[in-house]
């Protein structure tokens, strides 16, 4: 009995939310002042709606977050540029090696505070060394010279305090060539 008055309560509330859910468009509670900074209903303009420029670009910079989306990009990057060194694909492997330098400066533009260990760890120095190892089509300089960019890769993720970063299955499977 006990368990059928749980169950008719749990599908009370579920139903109960679900049309509430519906009929009720509102902004959400996760994120701090936008109900304040709305001039019209919530609705599909979600930025023309902002009350002026500057809650805008408020919103746009919320949108474009931290610098998550370019890591993610840069995780992506890193595993074609060492796949196409097992593929000896040295056009293919220099093409994403020079994106993920794009993207590391994108995402340093919106994390300033990371840009020291970044450009001194890896793009004022050895981010050099694969790209020339790469377009010398050399298989044997090109493994080398990515394993040293691994390594700088972990060093410094573990100079910004996020050693975690490096027990991922990114690092473990780019561990060695086969």
């Amino acid at each position: 009995m006990r368990t059928l008055m749980v169950l008719l309560f749990i599908i009370t509330f579920l139903f109960g939310s679900l049309a509430q859910a519906q009929t009720q468009s509102r902004l959400p509670k996760g994120i701090r002042g936008l109900e304040e900074g709305q001039t019209n209903p919530p609705g599909a303009n979600w930025l023309l709606d902002a009350k002026d420029d500057t809650e805008r670009f408020r919103r746009i910079q919320i949108y474009a977050g931290g610098t998550y989306e370019q890591m993610w990009q840069i995780g992506f990057r890193y595993q074609q540029t060492y796949r196409a060194i097992i593929d000896e694909n040295w056009e293919l492997g220099a093409y994403h090696w020079g994106k993920l330098r794009d993207v590391l400066n994108v995402a340093l533009m919106k994390r300033p505070n990371r840009t020291p260990n970044a450009e001194a760890m890896f793009l004022d120095n050895s981010w050099a060394l694969l790209n020339a190892a790469l377009s010398s089509k050399d298989a044997q300089a090109s493994r080398q010279a990515f394993m040293t960019q691994r390594g700088t890769c972990m060093a410094c993720h573990i100079a910004e305090n996020m050693p975690f970063l490096n027990d991922t299955p990114i690092f473990r499977d780019t561990g060695s060539f086969p």
